[in-house]
């Protein structure tokens, strides 16, 4: 069983298309190898081996997997329109926990960090 390791990025206000470009351009500087998808709400890095996806998600559809963490923040869905996901194996945390942290910065989100689940 692989241990996965996931943050996420809380936004208060729904991803708009010219903000993808932001999303696109920090993976870039990841210097790996990256794709989206047509309707670019999910990016996969490859990285020296590695796989990072990106995904970008209405939160009420996550909320199951991310309440204790908006309960932690204090944070209401209402709050957070959409979250942005980004999962890697355990080996990726860092990269996985500064991408977060790069996303949140530019796209005015909240973040608390990498979290791990198998």
């Amino acid at each position: 069983m692989s241990i996965i390791t996931a943050s996420r990025v809380f936004l208060k206000h729904a991803l708009g298309d010219s903000e993808t470009v932001n999303v696109e351009r920090i993976l870039d500087d990841q210097e790996g190898e990256v794709s989206c998808s047509p309707e670019d709400r999910h990016w996969r890095l490859n990285k020296n081996q590695l796989i990072i996806t990106v995904d970008v998600q209405p939160t009420e559809n996550v909320v199951f997997e991310c309440h204790d963490e908006l309960t932690a923040l204090g944070l209401q869905i209402a709050d957070v329109p959409e979250v942005i996901i980004v999962e890697g194996l355990a080996e990726c945390s860092d990269v996985c926990r500064q991408i977060a942290e790069r996303l949140a910065a530019e796209l005015g989100g909240i973040t608390r960090g990498a979290e791990q689940c198998s």
